[in-house]
């Protein structure tokens, strides 16, 4: 592909996201979601993340993806969430103290290894996890209630190739071929 034929999508992305996002902002007008405050916090249905009066959750971004990754590893030491989570170990510790605080994970020690300390989710950050991921399910069955079976497998189907993509792009980074 040459420059020209990139710089001509690369338009049209920059063109569509903001039009993307704000069909779905203008769809969830009224509806609880899972948005982003000017300060960072999430807000919506986060389950038992602390909301503040402004609804406002004391949750970041970084700390529901730390949530996410120990989800999907089980346990894990922080060294292998800070890998997964491409961030410092002492960041990662630091996010992980914060969790732990919020009452969302634990931090034990490793049973085999008395000197290994191992995270995982606690009770309160696995139902919150739950209820995100059955908020998420509503927003989206509501979603795809409105369109015809066609439209429903297009929008399927652009997710599944946006992932695949943004997989690849990933892949790339880690390896250093791509410029971030």
């Amino acid at each position: 592909m040459d420059n020209d034929q990139a710089a001509r999508r690369a338009e049209r992305i920059i063109g569509l996201l903001p039009k993307i996002m704000g069909s779905i902002a203008l769809w969830h007008h009224g509806r609880p979601t899972p948005a982003m405050s000017t300060n960072g916090t999430m807000k919506g249905e986060l389950g038992d993340a602390k909301l503040t009066g402004d609804g406002s959750a004391k949750i970041t971004i970084n700390q529901y993806q730390a949530l996410i990754a120990i989800r999907e590893l089980g346990e894990c030491s922080v060294n292998e969430l800070a890998a997964k989570l491409r961030l410092a170990q002492s960041t990662t510790s630091q996010l992980v103290d914060r969790l732990v605080k919020a009452g969302m994970v634990t931090r034990e020690t490793y049973p085999d290894d008395r000197r290994r300390m191992v995270v995982k989710l606690a009770k309160s950050g696995t139902d919150m996890m739950e209820r995100r991921r059955q908020a998420l399910l509503r927003t989206y069955e509501r979603i795809l209630s409105v369109l015809d079976e066609e439209e429903q497998a297009m929008l399927e189907d652009a997710f599944e190739k946006f992932y695949l993509v943004s997989a690849r792009l990933e892949q790339k980074v880690i390896q250093g071929g791509v410029p971030v």
